[in-house]
């Protein structure tokens, strides 16, 4: 049906003003909490922005540094964005309606849903929380995400606003009518719990094991050591071995002489165990994200439990976030209007849902051996494929050919008491 969506219905009484004041650049803190050595300082590697990572998490941005907890954020976002979206009016599919291509394909004229909903769940899976503002531009209704970066939300006990800090232009105050957003659980109040300062413990420790790791390969780390001689050691074999040293130090060679032996004191990655350290720290930030070990490890992916993993990667993580979604579409972007004439929005997760070819195939022929659906539900809403245009296809009593589809599961054999008895019988 045709949109009756005007500009008018996004004018909301809000907080929203706006106050001088000087611009805000995010900018990486001062280097307090890393060592001395050139080699652990990423900067001296010529990333004087990038490069350098702290040991600890103080902001988001840093816990999106360690790479569990990018991996954990990514595929969530990658699979949030990568859901249909469906609208319909009542039971069936709108047709026309602006706002839902505008919301599935084109939220602003930079991205395209894909891109929109993705980067929303980043912020979400990391931060607890994803703000973006619809506004009316040129070409209709648009909606732009807010940076988390120059975004300060302050939740009261009933009450929301965010500070934001537009690119070159004075800072704003936008409330719940000027925002769309949605976000994380909350401990019994308003305010979402951040899921990167639930695990923070664990993310500074990650970060430890990274440095560590990252320190011993770019040889940070010079190994201690002794020296050791069974012959007794002559001024000027001391003075050239302090100049050796020097040189040492500098990350040169020291040429031993009289029998001098360096004897190295160290720890190996191996006996720190440093990879099992670092795939505990994996572990953990699977749990604090709910995501299946069998996708985060190889060790834990087998094919007997790869599909469970999947629901549950459906039941657990994107569920949830695909209902919050649903009904902060439902309630904050939607007019009364448009929710009274039936208007409601889903995110199809039947994509994840189908298992593999021989479960689909499973599925479709007890769907229709129960008729419970028709040929055209089987083929449009499991495998994606268009409607027949046949009244037998739309009826799910439709009478089952000779050859039953319960037997087409075991190979395709005709049911017995459906054969032909031959004169040799």
């Amino acid at each position: 049906m045709p949109s009756v969506m005007t500009s008018a219905d996004y004018l909301r009484n809000g907080i929203a003003g706006t106050r001088p004041g000087a611009n805000v650049v995010a900018s990486r803190p001062e280097p307090a909490e890393v060592t001395t050595s050139p080699f652990t300082d990423g900067r001296f590697w010529g990333d004087e922005f990038f490069g350098f990572t702290p040991l600890r998490a103080a902001t988001a941005e840093h816990a999106a540094r360690n790479a569990a907890v990018n991996f954990c954020c990514s595929t969530i976002a990658e699979a949030v964005g990568g859901l249909p979206f469906e609208v319909y009016q009542g039971d069936a599919l709108a047709i026309g309606f602006e706002l839902g291509e505008v919301l599935a394909y084109a939220p602003n004229p930079l991205q395209v849903g894909a891109e929109f909903w993705a980067a929303m769940a980043f912020s979400y899976a990391l931060r607890g929380w994803a703000f973006s503002e619809p506004t009316i531009g040129s070409n209709g209704v648009e909606i732009w995400p807010l940076s988390p970066v120059r975004s300060r939300p302050e939740w009261g006990e009933r009450s929301l606003r965010v500070h934001y800090q537009p690119e070159g232009r004075p800072s704003r105050i936008l409330g719940p009518g000027d925002l769309f957003w949605f976000a994380n659980m909350a401990d019994g109040q308003v305010e979402p719990m951040a899921p990167w300062r639930m695990a923070k413990g664990s993310i500074d420790f990650a970060m430890a094991l990274e440095n560590q790791g990252r320190s011993y390969a770019q040889n940070g780390n010079r190994p201690g050591g002794t020296l050791e001689s069974d012959m007794e050691l002559g001024d000027e074999v001391i003075d050239r071995l302090k100049a050796q040293m020097a040189a040492w130090r500098r990350g040169g060679n020291a040429v031993l002489e009289g029998g001098l032996k360096y004897k190295v004191i160290e720890t190996k990655n191996t006996d720190a165990q440093l990879l099992e350290l670092i795939e505990q720290r994996i572990i953990e930030m699977c749990l604090f994200w709910r995501m299946p070990l069998s996708i985060a490890l190889p060790k834990y992916a087998g094919k007997a439990n790869s599909e469970q993993d999947a629901l549950n990667f459906v039941r657990y993580v994107i569920r949830p976030i695909a209902r919050r979604v649903e009904q902060a579409i439902r309630y904050r972007l939607l007019t009364p209007d448009m929710r009274a004439r039936g208007i409601s929005v889903k995110l199809n997760l039947d994509g994840f849902l189908r298992g593999d070819s021989a479960t689909q195939a499973r599925n479709a022929v007890l769907y229709r051996t129960a008729s419970t659906h028709s040929v055209n539900e089987i083929r449009s809403k499991i495998f994606g494929l268009p409607e027949i245009d046949e009244d037998w296809a739309k009826d799910a009593r439709t009478p089952l050919n000779s050859n039953r589809a319960a037997d087409t599961a075991t190979g395709g054999e005709t049911a017995p008491n459906d054969k032909v008895d031959s004169e040799d019988d």
